[in-house]
């Protein structure tokens, strides 16, 4: 219970946060069914929040394997920081310019990138612009998922730069929410 007060406090005082709560155990039980027969070396998380995604994902992580997680609240960074997982590197940043970026972290080609930004604070453009940067982070057949999300404006650009979209609609978190996933499955990518 503390966790949940504790997200809430730190959504209160940012307005940039997304969500009021943080995301339901059906949500993480959603992403997690996406990516359950994946090998995933490389994960890169955008807006992990207080981490409640984040930690499953490291148990599917591999050995050997490296996570980013990216976040801009500075009071979340302090939390993600805690995490005592040395696979775990946690940078403050914005999706656009990490994602401009990600060789300079040691990543090449990413096995699964979600995220959790409220991508309606973007311009078209913009998520647009993240789309393809994404794709081009991807490894053949990495997987892009976004979560906690209360509109389907992601998906145009995701079918642009992906192709298929797959919509989950979980009505069991605090608000209802879609999750949105594709995998990097085009040859080309669309300019």
């Amino acid at each position: 219970m503390q966790d949940v007060f504790n997200f809430l406090k730190v959504a209160l005082s940012n307005p940039s946060v997304g969500a009021v709560a943080r995301s339901s155990r059906y949500v993480v039980k959603a992403v997690l069914g996406l990516i359950s027969d994946r090998t995933l070396n490389q994960i890169v998380e955008y807006g992990p929040g207080d981490g409640v995604v984040t930690l499953e994902l490291l148990k599917r992580l591999s050995p050997k394997g490296k996570f980013l997680a990216v976040d801009t609240n500075p009071d979340f960074l302090k939390i993600l920081r805690k995490i005592n997982d040395s696979r775990l590197q946690v940078v403050e940043g914005t999706i656009e310019d990490v994602s401009k970026n990600i060789e300079t972290y040691g990543f090449n080609k990413v096995d699964l990138v979600v995220s959790s930004i409220p991508f309606s604070y973007l311009s078209e453009i913009e998520r647009e612009k993240i789309s393809h940067l994404i794709q081009k982070n991807l490894a053949p057949n990495g997987m892009f998922i976004i979560f906690h999300q209360y509109s389907l404006i992601m998906t145009k650009p995701m079918r642009k730069f992906f192709g298929q979209v797959e919509i989950i609609f979980e009505p069991r978190n605090f608000f209802p929410c879609f999750i949105v996933s594709s995998v990097n499955n085009k040859k080309e990518l669309v300019q």
